[in-house]
């Protein structure tokens, strides 16, 4: 009898000691991921590979292709394709894996490419995310009207005329100089960039939590920030993949924040 219980908890442990390894070689284990959703049903999350992904508004679509110097440089360039698959416009050295593009009221479109470091993701996963390139395009003729840099961890979300719109994800309190200087916890917080003086954030609004909402996720084994993108507006839905029974799981909303985007909403 005492052979069979020492095998069974030598068994227990072998299997919490297996799921310990597991989840140690993926770093990203825990992290929010994100999710946009635009008004046509498109959605890109840290699960999607597609080679092109269509540009909202419009028929035409964005392509990246490893470019001529890959093996050295890794870097990506990005085609713009019409309808029936043609390239009308190639930008080398500019794209990467993670895109997204919308058309604006003016016809001039937005590009972003998110260059992500998350492991077994391509991208779309919160603490990852190095740097993106944000571009303005006249489609018309495939003219750079503007193009800059977003930090490390600005999440781009979408874009209003001039403006571009970010997701900066909290900061925990911390300290330096051996704890001698204390820096406080900075909450979440969404804010814009204009083309007009691009180097300044201006806040649109400040979340109620540094890392997450104030809310129950014992039941859930992922979390996933939704935003939801309208025409003047923004919804920031917090989601958790919870057993709905019958074996079913779905990402159920627990919090959301509505939060208006029209220009004049902000002067």
């Amino acid at each position: 009898m005492k052979g069979k219980i020492m095998r069974h908890v030598v068994s227990l442990c072998g299997g919490a000691t297996a799921a310990l390894l597991l989840t140690g070689c993926n770093p990203t284990a825990g992290a929010t991921e994100y999710e946009v959703i635009y008004p046509s049903g498109y959605s890109r999350d840290s699960y999607a590979y597609d080679e092109k992904s269509p540009i909202e508004g419009s028929s035409c679509y964005l392509q990246w292709e490893e470019a001529d110097d890959y093996k050295k440089t890794y870097d990506y360039d990005i085609h713009i394709l019409d309808e029936n698959g043609s390239v009308l416009y190639e930008y080398p050295d500019m794209g990467s894996k993670a895109m997204r593009g919308s058309v604006q009221e003016d016809g001039n479109t937005w590009v972003c490419a998110e260059h992500w470091t998350a492991p077994h993701h391509n991208g779309y996963v919160e603490g990852w995310l190095k740097e993106s390139d944000l571009l303005l395009i006249d489609l018309s003729c495939g003219e750079i009207l503007f193009q800059d840099k977003a930090g490390e961890n600005e999440f781009y979300l979408t874009s209003n005329g001039t403006r571009c719109y970010f997701y900066l994800p909290g900061k925990e309190e911390s300290d330096k100089l051996f704890g001698l200087i204390k820096i406080p916890a900075e909450n979440a917080v969404i804010y814009y960039r204009d083309t007009s003086d691009w180097t300044q954030k201006h806040t649109v609004y400040t979340f109620d939590y540094v890392s997450e909402p104030d809310i129950d996720t014992s039941n859930g084994v992922l979390t996933r920030i939704k935003f939801y993108i309208s025409e003047n507006q923004l919804k920031v839905a917090w989601t958790f993949y919870e057993s709905v029974g019958n074996g079913n799981w779905e990402y159920l909303e627990k919090k959301a924040y509505e939060i208006p985007l029209a220009e004049n909403a902000f002067q």
